[in-house]
Parts: structure tokens; C-alpha cells; sequence
């Protein structure tokens, strides 16, 4: 039997790991990128955060848009 819970990315607001899988990064590859980018988070009451996915839409645009791309102070593109 498979344990693995279905996920919803076309939700409003994503947990850690749907925010993570929407931008196609690997969970502590988005946590870094959520701490260096400031990305807003909401709290709910056990204290996990949630993130809006228009806010994670327009970063991904901003990427998208960017002549250059740096991570961690390095040019990627």
C-alpha cells in the first residue's frame, strides 16, 4: 500500500514541501531560496509555514525574466 499522500499545487497557500515541489526544487534547496529571496510566509496555529503561490509564481517569472541568475553571490547563466 502506498503512503505517500497525493499533493495539490494548485492550491492558494502551499506548505513547505508543495512550495518546494511547485518550484521544482529539492526541500532544503527551496529553504535556502525562501530564506535569500525573503519570500513572505504566513504561520499556522502548529507554527508551520505556508507560502502563497503567487508570490512563488512571480519569482519564478522574475527567474524567468532575468538576464542573469545568481546563486549564492555566482553567476548559474
Amino acid at each position: 500500500m502506498n503512503s505517500l499522500k497525493p499533493m495539490t499545487l494548485e492550491k492558494d497557500y502551499l506548505n513547505v514541501k508543495e512550495a518546494a515541489v511547485y518550484m521544482g526544487l529539492s526541500l532544503s534547496g527551496f529553504k535556502g531560496l525562501a530564506n535569500a529571496q525573503n519570500i513572505p510566509f504566513g504561520k499556522v496555529p502548529r507554527g508551520n509555514k505556508i507560502y502563497r503561490r503567487t508570490d512563488l509564481a512571480l519569482l519564478n517569472e522574475q527567474y524567468f525574466n532575468a538576464a542573469k541568475i545568481y546563486i549564492e553571490g555566482e553567476e548559474v547563466s
